[in-house]
């Protein structure tokens, strides 16, 4: 069957989602003593470098947690691999990077980039620096860009004498890890008076599972120059549990200017816990540009360990199912369970028929392909096309355990009860929900004699509970009323044809014995229509059909449609007209024998608006739900800083942070005058929705002696929904009274007066609350280039769909 034949990609073979040969080394897993000494050696370091690492990681074992912010509870050091390289040797020409690698990175249109507006770029992928360049003229000017490893072997005297000065080991736990594991980056020094007139910009990539990303930027601007400098971060692969915790010094001297700019578009698989900061001397002028961009409906049905159960009912602790970095399926815990408000409601179907509620915004796997190369990637659901292969669960990992049946058997003589479930009394509870049924002292299966499940029946009846029954015509009826209380209170097995259910154990035991139950139901109830091969279940009661595909589903089998069909009957005289209402659930050919499997999408189509949910899940940041695999959430801490060490320097932080479904963006600035006539602004935007939560933690500190220092804090927070959160967090220390401080905080929602007057004109309400959003942010992409704030819009604009205001 060709949708079969598609869902059973041989991914990892044949289009390499994991490709262990791109890495010319892979370290285990931890961090210790040994670890960090194959590190320097792999890169043939001095021995005062070692030292500096080895002192640094007993700063780190020493450091504690962050106690304040976010909570960091989940990361797990000793299951991050601190370092891969990802090739022999580094590039200067582009054609020279390796294959792969090189798709990767002009998808992100790095040579497109340099040619048009850089004066030189790098690529990082995993630890090490795979490419960089620098434009002729600016290396003819003294100029230096090179990779911070390279800098380190060329420049060693420079690089001694600034390295860590800035961010030292101790300042927190952070940096001492950086500082024992870091690895790529990037060095740059400008000479006195050079002007750098074009960015300069590095790319930094986080590909595999569990992966900690440790680039360390030290940027030296001499006096009279100028440089700017555009990071740009991504990880949109499937990455689980990553850490990226970089540190960035930067050296500002007397009338020099620093602009480093970052937009940051990670995976929300990643930790991005870095430490920033800048000295700025006389008449210095730093200015910090940081852009950080970051549900399910409640009917969805999270696969558990021990149940299935609908997301809303879901609690922490749960253990459910979950992918790792290698499309395997395992177990893992709740960690938390949120309520996401009232939302706009989607549903997509894929071409086997399974089906799922979701927001714009929830991102989806989804397979894509581009040329020779091909990837997955977490998508928006509004950003997925029909046709788009999207990531379903094959085969559910098998770890039931049979139910021990607790039944009183005082007073009872002739019926044998088993001790626990098996697969004979699950085909015969199979057979009885498609052909059984109970009174008060009877149970019934109409099972005709010629029926080819007869005799089973029979043998199975005699040999479970020691009973023969007397049959009637087509019905086979035993009386026996602790079989019913045994069928019905102890199995749960109760309803009529129109009520009946699949019990929560049915999911919970061993897959032979699930196999059985469904078995023994087609064998009641189901057929094969003339002219096809597949099985089809028939019944009255969709709602147990819908149990039934979704059993079916955890087997590994691959249930498709379920049609409903209305046959009208006139009585005689015409005075009647009964109708009569049957259900069919549709098999495909086959069962599926990876964990993850890829099938096309069939149909995406607005619902209305519903209650949504999302948990967060332990060491992952997916679950399956309805036999799909989705996403929920993770961390920023980012508080750029700049210490005014000489008069008149100057320091701007703008920052704008976006927390999606499930994020917490923790993100502000730091301004520590400790010259005279020195003057600061910091700026912060944040836009929450989905559930989101963003924070701003800012520190304004004026040394005693720094008089006439000028400084101005403002933080504006967006909040698009009710199940979002915005909190302020400004500390301030303020030891000279010859100062002049200002601080405004505002915290608002999108007024139905400007979203009425914008549709008024034409817009559709997405768009009127994304031409909002993108006003609230101006005063940030203004400030960028203009390639970065047509894709900072394209980002924002992508990051909006399903909101509402």
């Amino acid at each position: 069957m060709a949708e079969l034949d598609l869902l059973n990609l041989d991914y990892e073979d044949k289009y390499g989602f994991r490709d262990p040969e791109v890495y010319v080394k892979k370290l285990q897993k931890g961090l210790s003593a040994e670890v960090v000494r194959e590190i320097s050696e792999t890169k043939g370091e001095p021995e005062w470098m070692l030292k500096f690492r080895l002192k640094a990681l007993d700063i780190f074992y020493r450091k504690k947690m962050p106690q304040w912010g976010a909570d960091l509870s989940a990361i797990n050091f000793d299951d991050i691999i601190y370092y891969i390289k990802p090739s022999e040797r580094k590039a200067t020409n582009w054609e020279d990077v390796p294959e792969k690698i090189k798709q990767t990175f002009e998808k992100l249109g790095i040579p497109e980039a340099e040619r048009k507006f850089l004066g030189g770029s790098g690529a990082q992928y995993e630890s090490e620096v795979v490419y960089h360049k620098l434009r002729e003229d600016l290396e003819k000017k003294g100029v230096v860009f090179l990779d911070t490893d390279t800098g380190l072997k060329e420049y060693e005297s420079l690089f001694k004498q600034h390295f860590g000065t800035v961010v030292p080991p101790h300042d927190n736990k952070f940096a001492a890890l950086n500082s024992a594991a870091w690895s790529g980056g990037s060095f740059i020094y400008v000479p006195k008076n050079v002007k750098v007139d074009m960015p300069l910009q590095a790319y930094f990539r986080i590909n595999a599972q569990s992966m900690g990303q440790f680039e360390r930027t030290l940027i030296m601007a001499d006096e009279g120059a100028s440089v700017t400098y555009v990071e740009a971060c991504t990880a949109p692969m499937y990455s689980t549990n990553s850490l990226h915790a970089a540190v960035v010094e930067l050296i500002a001297m007397k009338n020099s200017k620093i602009r480093y700019t970052t937009i940051q578009n990670w995976s929300s698989n990643v930790y991005n816990l870095v430490t920033k900061r800048a000295f700025a001397y006389e008449h210095a002028f730093v200015e910090w540009i940081d852009g950080n961009l970051g549900c399910l409906s409640g009917d969805a049905q999270v696969f558990l360990n021990s149940n299935l159960k609908p997301i809303s009912e879901v609690q922490a602790g749960d253990s459910i199912f979950a992918m790792d970095g290698y499309f395997n399926l395992e177990k893992r815990k709740v960690a938390s369970k949120k309520f996401s408000g009232k939302q706009k409601i989607f549903k997509l179907k894929t071409l086997n028929h399974r089906e799922i509620k979701a927001t714009a915004s929830h991102p989806f796997l989804i397979f894509r392909k581009l040329g020779k190369f091909s990837f997955a990637e977490w998508t928006p659901l509004d950003k997925i096309k029909i046709g788009d292969l999207i990531a379903i669960s094959g085969h559910i990992p098998d770890s039931g355990e049979p139910l021990k049946i607790t039944f009183s058997k005082k007073g009872i003589k002739e019926l044998k009860i088993p001790d626990e479930t098996n697969d004979d009394l699950l085909w015969l509870m199979g057979v009885y929900i498609g052909d059984g049924y109970c009174d008060k002292n009877r149970v019934y299966f109409a099972v005709p004699e010629t029926d080819k499940a007869c005799p089973k029946l029979v043998r199975l009846l005699k040999e479970i509970f020691g009973v023969a029954g007397e049959r009637k015509g087509v019905v086979l009826r035993i009386a026996s009323v602790d079989l019913v209380r045994f069928i019905k209170q102890t199995l749960g097995f109760y309803g009529t044809a129109q009520t009946k259910r699949i019990p929560g154990w049915i999911f919970t035991i061993p897959k032979s014995q699930r196999l059985a139950l469904l078995d023994g139901y087609i064998a009641a109830d189901g057929y094969i229509r003339e002219n096809h091969t597949n099985i089809s279940i028939t019944s009255s009661n969709r709602q147990l059909l819908s149990e039934v595909k979704m059993l079916a589903i955890t087997c590994g089998l691959n249930p498709m449609k379920i049609s409903t069909w209305t046959r009208r009957e006139l009585k005689p005289l015409g005075k009647e007209i009964k109708e009569y209402t049957h259900h069919f659930l549709y098999f495909g050919e086959g069962k599926f024998e990876k964990d993850v499997v890829f099938c096309p999408v069939s149909d995406i189509t607005f619902c209305g608006e519903e209650d949504t949910w999302d948990i967060e899940v332990e060491d992952s940041h997916n679950f399956v739900a309805n036999g799909f695999i989705v996403h929920n959430s993770n961390i920023t801490m980012k508080y750029p800083s700049v210490y005014l060490l000489g008069r008149n320097a100057k320091a701007d932080i703008l920052s704008v942070a976006f927390a999606g479904k499930g994020q917490h963006q923790d993100a502000g600035g730091k301004a520590l005058h400790f010259a005279p006539d020195t003057t600061s602004t910091i700026i912060s935007k944040s836009i929450s929705k989905g559930g989101g939560r963003t924070s701003y933690r800012g520190l304004l500190h004026v040394e005693k002696g720094a008089t006439g220092v000028k400084s101005n804090v403002r933080c504006d927070a967006l909040i698009l929904d009710e199940a979002s959160r915005s909190d302020t967090y400004p500390y301030m220390k303020i030891e000279e009274q010859d100062t002049t401080i200002t601080h405004e905080a505002t915290v608002g929602k999108i007024g139905e007066d400007k979203i009425f007057y914008l549709m008024s004109r034409g817009l559709t309400e997405q768009q009127a609350i994304a031409m909002i959003v993108l006003g609230f942010v101006e005063q940030f992409t203004k400030e960028l280039p203009m390639e970065y704030a047509v894709e900072l819009n394209r980002l924002i604009r992508l990051e909006m769909a399903g909101s509402v205001g």
